[in-house]
């Protein structure tokens, strides 16, 4: 958006790589018949679907995610889920923005795999934001970034809250205790110790 990208422009800044997705995906979706796969579905099923599919993609702007999980919270305390269309897209959005941060809690080296990944993503945007001589974003200096502290915050922030709030719902202890102690409280103290040893 700062500089000015044809896409940022195109999508009024908001949410520009999720619109972008849709729109390409759609636009895949609708031109070639054998990936439409929702063809088959009465029109007004067909609607409500790609209703659904952008209402979640757009939810997967990091942007959302405290207003999404907060929404969770408030409503696992009422009647919840219920057959509602907001209910339903709420589920769906959460459950995508778990299924792509599930890495974080995935065995130790697949773990630490997606982490340079990660980071690896973000200091290719850092480098190109210092050649075009503009701010460097967050996290995205490879100068000055720590990898491990920045990812045990994102960890600590983002992720393992919406696991504990979405892991109510699934209600079942043998997957939460997978997902949570064996999975990224063990990958957290597995970041915690490499901050450690490189502090000595």
């Amino acid at each position: 958006m700062r500089a000015r990208h044809p896409l940022a422009i195109r999508y009024s800044d908001r949410s520009v790589l999720e619109n972008h997705h849709l729109a390409a995906g759609f636009t895949i979706l609708f031109t070639y018949p054998k990936t439409n796969i929702i063809e088959n579905m009465a029109y007004d099923l067909q609607q409500e679907t790609r209703a659904m599919i952008i209402d979640m993609v757009l939810n997967s702007d990091i942007s959302k995610h405290f207003t999404l999980m907060t929404t969770l919270k408030t409503k696992l305390g009422n009647n919840f889920p219920s057959d509602s269309k907001e209910d339903r897209t709420l589920i769906m959005s959460v459950t995508l923005r778990i299924a792509n941060m599930t890495k974080v809690a995935r065995e130790r080296n697949i773990f630490f795999k997606w982490m340079d990944k990660h980071f690896e993503e973000f200091f290719k945007q850092g480098d190109m934001e210092k050649q075009l001589e503009m701010p460097i974003s967050k996290f995205m200096d490879r100068e000055t970034t720590n990898k491990e502290r920045a990812y045990s915050s994102y960890l600590t922030v983002v992720c393992r809250p919406l696991l504990v709030t979405y892991l109510i719902l699934v209600n079942d202890e043998e997957v939460s205790n997978v997902v949570l102690r064996d999975g990224i409280d063990r990958n957290r103290k597995s970041l915690e110790t490499r901050i450690d040893d490189s502090s000595k």
